[in-house]
């Protein structure tokens, strides 16, 4: 069979020049190039370039006369099929993907762009293929997407587990706090009945019983804290950090007035975030700074922002009280975790989960550096430019 360079009468010096440098181009392309005739609906390739054997693993005898469609081995029913029908029927340009197979039944996937050459009447004779391996970028888009689907997936199921511990631990909270009352009720009324001496041993046990009771609607009240922390919406605003942190340690001097410590609020921190949560934020982190340190003479607590930018501010609350051991900084921001007893400092070991919490919904990150009897200090940042003072 004559190439079909070949085919063509003998042109001038000129025109073969041409015609060379056009076969040394298709030759040399990357791209698998090939030539079909149209033949009454069919279009056996008469061509193909060196690219398209390397491609497909086909000798030129297996391809030659060949209509390119037995590259699909029998899936005929793919999307772009059907729009290459049209094409070649309507004699029209079309890039299409296809899903192909090798001579030695590998899969790969070819971006096929196929051009009409039309004759000096307008008829259709033949059509050029450009074939591109696009297998790589293929198989990268189908694993994004199922990556994509499995997270889709997984996120909605984490939203149903949320609203859930959510809901059960509203509830819970709710249901528990009748009974609780019930028994405090009963132990006032048991006291007052019994005209119990003070150092009797069963003034002692309703002693105890009360202060168990006080304890879990501590535990109650911790709960529901942390569960709202996550359960509406962000409603973001300006937030005067300074003002929140000076309501909080006067409201901390009234209740709690044995937490005494000298405490330092720098002036002007201002931030973006929603008023309400951060206020949560500021009570758990001076509250605790003030209960660890009250044991510490001299105690000290400074609330302030590191120096740096507005975009990526760092506030810090620093207290020179008992600090903890950062082997155990792992743990120390999850739910109902304990560094101390509870004889040394009360607490329900829900406070830094809710502050974790809330500043991972405010897109920031919390910290700690602490050691034991130095001290602690936590930052936070929100993930919101601040407002510089």
């Amino acid at each position: 069979m004559k190439s079909i360079w070949e085919s063509e009468p003998p042109a001038s010096e000129s025109e073969h020049s041409e015609r060379l440098l056009l076969q040394r181009a298709i030759t040399s392309s990357k791209n698998g190039i090939t030539i079909g005739r149209a033949l009454n609906g069919q279009f056996p390739l008469i061509y193909a370039n060196p690219a398209f054997y390397r491609l497909t693993g086909f000798a030129p005898g297996e391809v030659i006369g060949q209509d390119c469609r037995f590259l699909q081995q029998g899936h005929k029913e793919q999307p772009g099929l059907q729009t290459l029908r049209c094409a070649l029927a309507q004699g029209a340009e079309a890039t299409v993907l296809l899903r192909n197979f090798r001579k030695d039944g590998t899969e790969f996937w070819n971006e096929l762009t196929v051009s009409p050459v039309l004759n000096e009447s307008g008829a259709l004779t033949h059509y050029v293929g450009i074939q591109h391996d696009v297998t790589e970028r293929e198989n990268g888009a189908q694993a994004i997407t199922a990556l994509n689907r499995a997270l889709s997936l997984r996120g909605e199921e984490l939203k149903q587990t949320n609203d859930s511990l959510r809901a059960f631990s509203s509830s819970a909270s709710h249901d528990l706090r009748a009974p609780l009352a019930s028994i405090k009720g009963f132990c006032t009324m048991l006291k007052k009945s019994a005209d119990l001496p003070q150092d009797s041993r069963s003034a002692h046990y309703l002693a105890r019983i009360e202060a168990n009771a006080d304890r879990m609607g501590q535990l109650i009240e911790a709960m529901l804290a942390l569960a709202q922390s996550t359960a509406r919406a962000l409603n973001v605003g300006l937030c005067d950090l300074s003002r929140m942190a000076r309501e909080v340690i006067a409201t901390s001097h009234t209740s709690s007035p044995e937490l005494d410590a000298q405490v330092h609020i720098e002036p002007g921190l201002m931030a973006w975030g929603d008023p309400l949560l951060l206020h949560s934020v500021l009570q758990n982190l001076l509250g605790n700074a003030l209960k660890y340190s009250s044991t510490t003479p001299g105690a000290r607590v400074h609330f302030g922002r590191e120096p740096g930018g507005v975009a990526d501010a760092r506030f810090f609350v620093r207290d020179n009280g008992a600090g903890f051991d950062m082997k155990n900084a792992s743990r120390l921001f999850d739910a109902f975790q304990r560094f101390h007893s509870e004889d040394e400092f009360p607490g329900t070991g829900v406070g830094l989960a809710t502050v974790h919490r809330i500043v991972t919904r405010h897109g920031g990150v919390v910290s700690a550096e602490s050691a034991p009897g130095a001290g602690a200090v936590f930052y936070f940042s929100l993930g919101t430019p601040c407002v510089a003072p």
